[in-house]
This record gives C-alpha cells, structure tokens and sequence, in this order.
C-alpha cells in the first residue's frame, strides 16, 4: 500500500478529527469535530456554528495543523495502528452548492446531524485543504512514517 492509499483508507476509516487553529494572539486551538470527505482524501468537511471560536479563527487565519488517529487500549492495536498528522488550509463554504455538498456528506456518515440544534442558517461548513501529511502504518513497522504533499 502506497502512502496515498494509507491517508485515503485512514481519512475514510475514522470519524473524528483532531483540529488546531490559530487564535489572534497566536496561540493554537485544538478540539476534536466530526469530518466527511468524498473520493478525494484531501479535501475534508466540517460543520460548525458560524459564532464558533473556530469559524472566527479560520476566518482569520485559514492554516490548520490536525491528527486523525484513535485510541489503542491493547498492544495488538497499536501494530495494527494507521493514522495521519499534518497541515492544510480551511476556509469557510460561501458557495451554496458547496454547502450542500459538504451537509450532505456529514449527514450520510453521521445522520444525527440532521437534527442540529437552531436554525440551518446558524451553521456553517469549513472546507479542510490538506497540504502535507504525515502518514504512520504501523503494520509495515512500528513508528513507519511516510509523507505525501498535495
């Protein structure tokens, strides 16, 4: 498996997201949102209240850091391990059709957000461009890390 398989098989295996932005002192900002993404690896949606911390910080300041990873409570799981680590670029969807787009493919993946709290028009997508990404497989050796630029 090629390093590209790897993110593609890590983007579309997990749900979660670990996300730093950039605060206007600086300062990174890390939490966890739920993603989506089509057939093109690099390219992630969120959604997220446009009064978010993070909706203004993109606004502000669009480079990202992230991991994509989970918890491994066993040492087998951990050989078996893949995760992704990196940068990119987010931007807020103005385009409608976009929005559309990106709506539709969190609620195919978790349909709960279907039923999110307060009006359509409070909300709004973040587009995730990753640039480079740091690919770990473990099940070629542990620690094995490979890195792809888009």
């Amino acid at each position: 498996m090629n390093v590209k398989e790897t993110v593609k098989e890590v983007v579309q295996s997990h749900n979660l997201i670990h996300l730093a932005t950039i605060d206007s002192d600086g300062v990174p900002c890390v939490r966890g949102v739920d993603y989506a993404t089509d057939d093109n690896e690099n390219i992630l949606y969120v959604v997220t209240r446009k009064d978010s911390r993070k909706a203004e910080q993109i606004r502000n300041n669009g480079k990202v850091a992230f991991a994509i990873d989970h918890d491994c409570p066993e040492w087998d799981d951990i050989q078996k391990l893949k995760y992704i680590k990196g940068t990119g670029t987010a931007s807020l969807i103005e385009d409608p059709e976009e929005m559309q787009k990106a709506l539709g493919l969190l609620i195919q993946k978790f349909p709960f957000l279907k039923n999110l709290p307060g009006d359509p028009s409070d909300f709004v997508g973040i587009k995730i461009e990753l640039k480079e990404v740091l690919a770990t497989d473990n099940t070629i050796s542990f620690g094995h890390t490979e890195t792809i630029t888009y």
